[in-house]
């Protein structure tokens, strides 16, 4: 079980971030008391699981399109900071 999405990115690296679902509700904090670039990139990758669960569920349906196949990329993009 896990917490639905879609989750965001508040707060801002280096002094911490947080991903919170749509209510709000905090789903995880990294970390309590600042940040390296490496811990702030992960929070956006953890950020981001909800849509990239979304996109491989798209990809694997037997009616996927080149729509999904650009959802999915567009996934990936965020996931790595590329948007």
């Amino acid at each position: 079980m896990h917490t639905p999405g879609p989750w965001h990115m508040t707060a801002s690296c280096p002094d911490g971030t947080m991903a919170t679902d749509d209510k709000g509700a905090r789903i995880a904090l990294w970390p309590p008391q600042g940040g390296t670039v490496e811990q702030c990139a992960n929070a956006g990758l953890i950020a981001a699981a909800p849509q990239m669960l979304r996109a491989l569920q798209r990809l694997t349906h037997p009616a996927a399109d080149d729509d999904d196949l650009a959802y999915a990329l567009d996934v990936i993009r965020a996931a790595t900071g590329e948007r």
